[in-house]
């Protein structure tokens, strides 16, 4: 399993319930919300399948943004307990 950061930015108000939803179900193994429109998942998916995947619960001026995430120098700032444990535990160079 391989670290996603997921972003995402809706340009008309509308209900994000449905896409919040399909992140949620790519994120197999494990999933946070850290920030509002920010996810961190795990997924056997890589970075374009994800996007794919994502694609119909948005519109066309919309913004998304999907990375891989491994490294393990990264830093944070009033993240909670929770967070910050899942970091340690998924966000690694040897997650690959």
């Amino acid at each position: 399993m391989t670290t996603y950061m997921i972003q995402y930015e809706m340009f008309k108000k509308r209900d994000s319930a449905p896409l919040k939803q399909r992140i949620e179900k790519l994120g197999i193994e494990a999933k946070i919300t850290p920030m509002s429109h920010l996810w961190l998942i795990r997924s056997q998916l890589d970075s374009s399948e994800i996007r794919d995947q994502l694609l119909p619960f948005i519109d066309a001026k919309d913004k998304l943004f999907v990375v891989r995430v491994d490294t393990d120098d990264w830093a944070s700032w009033n993240l909670n307990d929770k967070e910050v444990s899942w970091l340690n535990q998924h966000i690694s160079v040897s997650e690959s």
